[in-house]
């Protein structure tokens, strides 16, 4: 059964359904991050609206989201690659050792 959480972003409270995928501690972080992320906005801007503020930090949040995507997209085709020649190259050594057979 979901439950409740109450956050507060830019100086507004909210009330969130949080089901058993999010628990309410992540929800509050998730909040936490995005309240933090529109006061950078806001000082950077030196004004500009609530929405504003909200728009741009919703693309800076969005903008670091890919970024960290893509790094990991890079980082699992690395690690793909090298597991890749690894077998290979495992492969060539177990192919160039002669296992003794005992016919018992």
């Amino acid at each position: 059964m979901p439950s409740q959480v109450v956050v507060k972003i830019f100086d507004k409270h909210y009330t969130l359904e949080v089901d058993e995928d999010h628990s309410a501690e992540r929800v509050q972080k998730i909040a936490e991050m995005v309240d933090e992320r529109m006061y950078e906005i806001k000082r950077e801007l030196k004004g500009g609206s609530p929405l504003q503020v909200a728009i741009l930090a919703s693309l800076s949040l969005v903008e670091e989201l890919l970024s960290l995507r893509e790094a990991y997209d890079s980082t699992e085709a690395d690690i793909a690659q090298r597991t890749s020649q690894l077998t290979t190259s495992l492969g060539y050594l177990f192919a160039e050792v002669e296992v003794p057979r005992s016919d018992s």
